[in-house]
């Protein structure tokens, strides 16, 4: 798959916050397309305040938009990785059991 076609997926996941798609928005940053992965670069960390009241607030939009990027592309690629462009921190999708 190429970068393209990988925007072109994400451009299906909508942040509940703001409505718009997460790349029109600026948090896809990069897409790395390798043989064996695919790498998707997220500006979390650098649009938020660092305070942990800020952190907590947002913290449920994160989840939410991971989670929705995670359905999205879970049938289209083999392996791939959410990782923040800033603490270069993975993100994972919460159980859908638990409420987020």
């Amino acid at each position: 798959m190429r970068v393209e076609d990988v925007l072109e997926l994400l451009r299906g996941v909508e942040n509940p916050f703001t409505n718009m798609d997460i790349v029109s928005e600026g948090l896809v940053t990069k897409v790395v397309v390798e043989e064996e992965k695919t790498t998707i670069y997220v500006a979390f960390a650098r649009n938020i305040p660092p305070h942990p009241f800020a952190m907590a607030v947002n913290w449920p939009v994160q989840a939410r938009i991971v989670r929705d990027m995670v359905k999205v592309l879970d049938d289209k690629l083999e392996y791939f990785e959410i990782v923040d462009d800033t603490t270069l921190q993975r993100y994972y999708p919460l159980d859908e059991d638990m409420e987020v």
